[in-house]
């Protein structure tokens, strides 16, 4: 019975100290004749109320929930570049250049300058010119007559940008004729002599 009583005493103070910090809670002691103690939250005949004051434990704080406004990825900088110009400044359109082993420059300039994920393409009549994102390409070997050079920038995704205007060139190569009307088998004739006069009748 005397520890029935004493656990009912600790389950009331732990009651106790989970009201909040501004409530009461009363409960009654008294003693009986065989000098047991016993705890009841009804009055007794002869029981002492006993006040308990509860400190409830303090609540962790919350956590701060996580901000509904995500961050932004930052926006990718070749998307933001418009492009006002994009040109091939040499050679000169309509340019020529002698010889089998003529090498033409090409060179380029653009307004701004590439963006780090965009790609300038070069070509020479529709063919691509090894060398992305070069300005300056050298070219030889070329078949004589006319060419074509071009130069394009693409997104990241492969879409076109800008284009450049077409430049026209022209290789041409010195032809030597061999003549074939010429040679000692094929001299003109030697005039024939002139025939000897006879003479006339004396007088």
């Amino acid at each position: 019975m005397n520890k029935w009583v004493l656990l009912l005493g600790c389950l009331l103070a732990m009651a106790s100290q989970a009201q909040s910090t501004t409530s009461h809670r009363e409960i009654w002691e008294w003693t009986d004749a065989n000098g047991v103690k016993h705890y009841s939250d009804a009055p007794a005949p002869g029981a002492k109320r006993v006040v308990i004051t509860g400190h409830a434990p303090t609540a962790a704080p919350a956590s701060r929930a996580p901000s509904a406004t995500t961050t932004a990825r930052p926006a990718d900088k070749s998307a933001q570049v418009e492009y006002s110009s994009l040109e091939i400044w040499s050679p000169e359109n309509g340019s020529s250049f002698f010889g089998a082993d003529a090498v033409v420059d090409v060179r380029l300039r653009s307004e701004p300058e590439l963006a780090p994920n965009d790609r300038l393409l070069t070509y020479l009549d529709g063919k691509l010119i090894e060398g992305d994102n070069a300005y300056e390409h050298s070219l030889s070997n070329l078949d004589r007559g006319v060419h074509s050079v071009t130069a394009v920038i693409l997104d990241n995704k492969g879409n076109e940008k800008i284009r450049s205007a077409p430049v026209v060139f022209h290789i041409k190569v010195q032809t030597v004729n061999n003549p074939t009307n010429v040679g000692p088998a094929l001299k003109p004739p030697p005039s024939p002599a002139p025939k000897p006069v006879a003479p006339g009748p004396r007088g």
